[in-house]
């Protein structure tokens, strides 16, 4: 499980508050063994936030490095996936 989140993201925030399964009093939920387990890797987009001008898809929002919010977030989410197609591939070796 891959979570994308910023400091500025108030929504991803409130979710975790609203759904039980985040709180860490609940800790045999799924979400909480997968944290646990090290199954959750966050990957922080900051300054981004959850919608509205500096969003993680916004093309306007630049990043100190010229690129655009919805480029870094495009860029991550096409490698994340090209990774666990790698490591797939690896483990099981078609003909």
């Amino acid at each position: 499980m891959h979570r994308l989140t910023g400091s500025g993201d108030r929504i991803e925030r409130v979710g975790a508050w609203m759904f039980p399964q985040r709180w860490p009093l609940f800790r045999g939920s799924g979400w909480n063994r997968a944290v646990r387990e090290g199954r959750v890797t966050v990957h922080r987009f900051e300054p981004a936030t959850h919608v509205g001008p500096r969003s993680y898809i916004s093309r306007t929002a630049l990043l100190p490095d010229g690129r655009s919010h919805l480029a870094r977030t495009a860029e991550t989410v096409v490698t994340l996936i090209r990774d666990h197609f790698r490591s797939h591939a690896q483990e099981d070796p078609r003909p």
